[in-house]
C-alpha cells in the first residue's frame, strides 16, 4: 500500500451572492436570490459535497437572519434553552437556491487534487446576506452594527432614523 504525502494545506475558494428585500414597515427580511460558485477542486463524492456546501451556507443564512443564543446579562445564565426559544433557518426564507461546484482547479498539495469544504459556505454566507440587507436598506441611510437581523431589530433601526412607521 502506497502512502501519499500532503505538502500543506487545502483551501476552497468561492464567491456567494445574495438579493433581499426589507420591508421597511416590519423589517421582514426576504431573500429573493441566492448563488454560491464554489471552487472545490476534485470532487470524489459530489453528494457530500454539495451537502457540505449548502449545509454551511444554510448555517451562515441562519447565523445573519435568526439565530441567537441569549444569556442573562447579571447572571450569564443562558435564556434560550432550547429550540423552542432558538430560531433555526427554514426552506422557506429563500426563494431561490443554488449551488455549483467549480472542479477545474484542483489542489496542488495532495495527489488527489481534493479541497476541505467542511464549513467553506458559513462564513461567505453571512456576508452574503447582511450585505443584502444593508444595501436594500441603503435609500434610508441604515448600517447594520450586530446580527441576527431579526425583524424587531431592523425595525428599531428604521425607527431611529425615522423611516418606520
Amino acid at each position: 500500500m502506497s502512502v501519499s504525502k500532503v505538502a500543506g494545506p487545502t483551501w476552497p475558494n468561492g464567491c456567494h451572492i445574495c438579493e433581499a428585500e426589507v420591508d421597511p414597515d416590519t423589517g421582514h427580511v426576504a431573500i429573493v436570490s441566492y448563488a454560491s460558485v464554489n471552487d472545490v477542486g476534485r470532487v470524489v463524492n459530489p453528494m457530500i459535497v454539495i451537502g457540505q456546501l449548502d449545509g454551511g451556507a444554510v448555517q451562515g443564512i441562519g447565523q445573519a437572519l435568526c439565530e441567537n443564543f441569549v444569556y442573562d446579562t447579571e447572571t450569564g445564565q443562558a435564556l434560550t434553552g432550547s429550540f423552542m426559544d432558538y430560531a433555526l433557518p427554514r426552506s422557506s426564507i429563500i426563494a431561490d437556491f443554488r449551488t455549483t461546484m467549480d472542479e477545474s482547479t484542483p489542489c496542488l498539495n495532495n495527489d488527489m487534487g481534493v479541497k476541505g469544504v467542511g464549513e467553506s459556505g458559513c462564513v461567505p454566507a453571512t456576508g452574503a446576506i447582511i450585505s443584502a440587507v444593508e444595501n436594500a436598506l441603503a435609500p434610508f441611510g441604515v448600517r447594520i452594527g450586530e446580527y441576527p437581523v431579526t425583524p424587531a431589530r431592523l425595525f428599531a433601526l428604521l425607527s431611529r432614523a425615522g423611516k418606520a412607521q
